[in-house]
């Protein structure tokens, strides 16, 4: 794919975060709360990836504005990190250490998001983002409360 202006890059930038929302809602969100032994941080996740599943809705809708298909477009980074979570947790034998851990692994995900959210908010048209413009107030709140579970 070439990318040459402003449209082009909105188009592969809501690929890429739609890839990542669905995959998030789909099976990671789950799997990272099921593997966490703090209920506050567990609920956290579970509360965030219900979210999640509309932050994908609100992307497809982002694409079908500008008479786009709606399309995943594989975020290597993101997988990237996944692996590095998989990779690493199982190597953590103290379960409060390993909750830390999981939790970072989710901010680092919100941060992402938050990267790819703000750029799109500066480079796609209006009708692009009033649709994905309240998913990014729901990243930062989620990015806060794993600031405040991982201080507590």
């Amino acid at each position: 794919m070439t990318i040459s202006n402003p449209r082009d890059l909105t188009v592969q930038l809501l690929g890429e975060l739609l890839y990542v929302e669905r995959r998030l809602a789909d099976t990671v969100l789950e799997e990272l709360a099921g593997s966490v032994r703090d209920p506050e941080l567990a609920e956290l996740l579970r509360a965030h990836r219900a979210e999640t599943v509309t932050h994908a809705e609100r992307v497809e809708d982002g694409f079908r504005a500008i008479s786009v298909a709606p399309s995943s477009h594989r975020s290597a980074s993101f997988e990237a990190a996944v692996s590095q979570h998989d990779e690493l947790a199982g190597s953590i034998v103290d379960p409060g250490l390993g909750d830390r851990f999981h939790a970072q692994s989710a901010l680092h995900t919100e941060h992402w998001e938050l990267a790819a959210y703000e750029t799109l908010l500066r480079i796609a048209p209006a009708q692009v983002t009033d649709r994905i413009a309240p998913s990014l107030d729901d990243e930062l709140e989620a990015a806060t409360k794993l600031r405040a579970w991982l201080e507590a």
